[in-house]
């Protein structure tokens, strides 16, 4: 592209300028109040750090803002917080937010008359604006959209009638296909009717926006594909194979996931770790249960057989012919043989069948995958957390037990490092050796001195043995490890957990 034809000008950026109110930056749907658009630059976009810098060094003109003419007015179509962040230099009551602020960095600028006009390139027209903006910002290294802001660029050119033909076309120098895709995952999530109305809500927040670079980690996994099928032929066009009930409960358990900060990019950094791998299995329990609520609802099985890839509940599909054609013999019979068939279906009818109960889900992993361990612990504190929140309770109880005291054990000695206390020299040891219980002794003396204290009861408990259930104490925790004997079942494993879990959060937050 060559943009040296392109016109040049000098404007005003008070009158001559105007920012756009379809900039793919803005948090605020269809801001087209320039009031509005400037707010929303400088409170989701950092529009201030650039008055800050344009104070401490100055304009720098290496980058020229890119307008476009539309109904007789210049509009901003690369350059928005730039633009912003002059436009408030020159009157800093634009923003009422961030007025003192901005006039306490503007003190410094020597002449702030020499920034009321900016040279602009004037893009013919808005295709080749969208061509060059795009190569910039997905393009070439400097501050790039974020993910989903790459995504809603190439969707809303689909939305606006491009093909994906034409889009690798305009853009041969970018991956199209990699943020259609990505906008197609995450209309997909928004669009399921989620049970929990929070789960809803949470696609309005923040966390939401920023929650698309552990999105991909998780949609770009071979793992994740195989699992849904969604897959994206060479005209853009998307599919999945699995169906509208199985996707909601993969994308609920998603989206519950990003709504508690169980899953960020620190959780599943990779494919291999732990978390992830406990993710891909729970997805994978969620198809199952979905699929066979799904199939005992006779009232809409039809619906969930169509969602279905090809081959799939044909079982299902059988049973019923299969029942019909009994239906049907069994008639046929009472035409050939007479009356006592018909007259023994009369005496003896069909008693009704009781719905089983459904079984309740025995819990299979404990919670500690949620616990987020501080850079500054060692690294075998994290690594015990993650296996332990992948180990099922139910087939390892004892396996899970054991790491569970070394965890406590371990989580104590690094939350006392981390505040520069060292609990054998407090007096807590026996002949030089620290173990569990002068770490719940150190730990419970500390929480009465400097708090919190509403968690030295639960240590309390935990070193006493006076607990309801024996598993969740001191002495429990040293059987496993100690007693030949000894041995635990999962539910008290749950249990135990279950006391401590307070405790653990608080020595994950030094």
């Amino acid at each position: 592209m060559d943009t040296a034809s392109w016109d040049q000008l000098d404007l005003s950026v008070l009158t001559d300028i105007h920012l756009d109110p379809k900039n793919v930056r803005l948090e605020t749907p269809d801001a087209t109040v320039e009031a509005d658009i400037i707010e929303d630059l400088f409170v989701n976009e950092g529009a201030l750090e650039l008055v800050e810098g344009i104070s401490k060094v100055g304009y720098l003109t290496h980058d020229t803002p890119i307008v476009v003419k539309r109904r007789g007015k210049y509009i901003v179509v690369e350059g928005n917080r730039r633009v912003a962040a002059l436009k408030a230099i020159q009157n800093p009551m634009i923003v009422p937010g961030y007025q003192a602020r901005i006039v306490a960095y503007t003190k410094n600028i020597p002449n702030i008359e020499s920034l009321a006009k900016i040279h602009v390139l004037v893009a013919p027209n808005q295709e080749l604006a969208n061509q060059l903006i795009a190569a910039i910002h997905t393009g070439y290294l400097r501050r790039r959209w974020s993910p989903e802001r790459q995504a809603v660029f190439f969707q809303a050119q689909i939305d606006a009638g491009r093909t994906f033909a034409q889009l690798k076309e305009r853009y041969p120098t970018i991956e199209v296909a990699l943020f259609v895709f990505r906008a197609h995952i995450f209309n997909a999530l928004r669009g399921v009717q989620y049970d929990d109305p929070e789960l809803t809500r949470f696609f309005t927040t923040n966390r939401w926006r920023k929650s698309a670079s552990t999105l991909a980690r998780i949609y770009q996994s071979r793992d994740f594909l195989d699992l849904t099928g969604f897959t994206m032929d060479d005209k853009g066009v998307v599919r999945r194979a699995i169906s509208d009930n199985d996707f909601k409960a993969v994308a609920t358990i998603i989206i519950r996931g990003l709504k508690d900060n169980e899953l960020n990019t620190r959780t599943i950094g990779t494919v291999k770790s732990a978390r992830f791998t406990r993710l891909i299995s729970d997805l994978k329990e969620g198809i199952g249960s979905e699929s066979g609520e799904a199939d005992q609802d006779t009232s809409d099985s039809s619906k969930s057989r169509s969602d279905r890839p090809s081959g799939a509940g044909d079982s299902g599909s059988g049973s019923g012919s299969t029942g019909g054609s009994g239906s049907d013999s069994s008639g046929s019979g009472n035409g050939q043989g007479g009356q006592p068939g018909g007259q023994k279906q009369q005496e003896e009818p069909e008693k009704p069948t009781k719905k089983p109960k459904p079984k309740k889900e025995k819990v299979k992993y404990l919670s500690a995958g949620s616990l987020v361990v501080p850079t500054q612990y060692p690294v075998a504190v994290g690594l015990h957390i993650q296996e332990l929140s992948v180990l099922d309770i139910q087939r390892f109880p004892n396996g899970a037990f054991l790491m569970l005291r070394a965890i406590l054990e371990k989580s104590i000695k690094a939350y006392a490092e981390a505040k520069k206390i060292d609990i054998k020299g407090s007096g807590n040891n026996t002949q030089g050796y620290v173990q569990l219980h002068h770490c719940l002794k150190w730990l419970e003396e500390y929480f009465r001195a400097n708090g919190p204290r509403p968690l030295v009861q639960p240590v309390q408990r935990i070193r006493s043995g006076t607990l309801v259930n024996y598993t969740a104490s001191n002495d429990a925790l040293n059987a496993i490890n100690h007693n030949h004997k000894f041995f635990v079942e999962p539910d008290e494993v749950i249990n135990c957990w279950n006391s401590i879990d307070t405790v653990m959060r608080e020595l994950m937050t030094p």
